[in-house]
């Protein structure tokens, strides 16, 4: 018995696979390795169809590869204009807002983001592909980040990271209430760029400066990377690999940040020792990331684990060959080595068969 589908992700991953059954069932037939009788053919294509027909009635999937283009170009419509709409509300904010006496800006600052909740709400009932929901869910965040810049402009309050941590619980509220994946990567963004700003404010420096905390950045990668591990997602199934991808790379690109610089870093080490040992540790991180994305059938760990490996690899042969060997034979020995790669995989790869 198969387990009950609960969100559209699965929905459509079960169509999908009926789609690429049916198409190849047709295969077999025409080159006449598999013929089912009239009455088989029969109870499959109504099967198919009806269970089409019950998928996209619940969760309006994509039944058709034309479909699904236009579900992408939906997509980043609606994305971009979500973008657009929170851009719009910071502007308006900025630009009429010393028109209103105080009691009427925080009244309005209170008032914009519940109403764009109200909004996000009412599509989201309307609508399963929550398009529009998305879009309503960007343009509340913009409406919220200017209701904190507001208020704290009305009270003479300085610049703080502290506002980073409830636009990131409020954009996770709103990824978790609506299942909206990019609400949830700019979330857990918010909340890795407050924790590096908390600390660097920790440490007696100033806090726009958060991005230097590269070392913190990248133990919030590694967090971010374990809750996929730790935490089941069985209402959101597709969140874990967002968790996968987002830690992976907030862990990678600091880390290759220190391998090629040194600095900045808290370990009380010459930079040469400092990039040497965060060279060594993403080699063996991005190895280990290949390791375990093919062992769990992680496509796009696998293929963030080999950008990494290649970059840090790349760097490695910078250091051995650039001063010395002539620039021509220095890529020409770079490209030996990726058809070295290359040959390597395809032997990784015909083993697993």
């Amino acid at each position: 018995m198969s387990e009950p589908i609960i969100d559209r992700t699965q929905a459509q991953s079960r169509a999908d696979r009926i789609r690429v059954l049916r198409d190849e069932l047709a295969t077999l037939e025409r080159e006449g390795i598999l013929q089912l009788l009239p009455e088989q053919r029969r109870g499959f294509d109504q099967w198919a169809e009806s269970t089409l027909r019950e998928l996209n009635s619940r969760f309006d999937v994509d039944i058709s590869a034309g479909e699904k283009q236009m579900s992408w170009g939906m997509k980043i419509a609606s994305t971009f204009g979500g973008l657009a709409f929170c851009a719009a509300a910071v502007l308006f904010a900025l630009r009429f807002w010393g028109y209103l006496t105080p009691p009427a800006q925080v009244a309005a600052a209170a008032a914009l983001p519940l109403l764009g909740l109200a909004a996000t709400e009412f599509a989201a009932r309307r609508e399963k592909t929550l398009y529009f929901a998305g879009l309503l869910a960007l343009a509340s965040l913009g409406a919220f980040i200017a209701n904190l810049n507001i208020l704290g402009s009305v009270y003479n309050m300085p610049p703080s990271p502290g506002a980073m941590l409830p636009w990131g619980l409020f954009c996770l509220a709103l990824a978790y209430r609506y299942g909206l994946r990019p609400m949830l990567v700019i979330g857990l963004g918010l909340v890795c760029g407050w924790i590096a700003a908390a600390f660097r404010v920790g440490t007696g420096l100033h806090w726009e400066e958060f991005l230097e905390e590269t070392e913190v950045i990248a133990c919030s990668g590694l967090i971010l990377f374990a809750i996929s591990l730790w935490v089941q997602h069985r209402r959101h199934t597709d969140f874990p690999a967002v968790y996968r991808f987002l830690g992976a790379w907030l862990f990678f690109i600091p880390v290759f940040v220190l391998a090629a610089a040194g600095e900045p870093s808290y370990l009380r080490l010459d930079s040469k020792t400092i990039e040497l040992i965060y060279e060594l540790g993403g080699l063996a991180a991005s190895l280990a990331l290949i390791w375990l994305g093919i062992r769990r059938v992680w496509t796009a760990s696998v293929n963030t684990g080999a950008v990494a490996f290649v970059a840090f690899l790349f760097l490695r042969l910078h250091r051995w060959w650039w001063d010395w060997m002539p620039k021509y034979l220095f890529f020409a020995s770079v490209g030996v080595v990726a058809i070295g790669l290359v040959l390597l995989f395809r032997r990784i790869r015909a083993g697993m068969k």
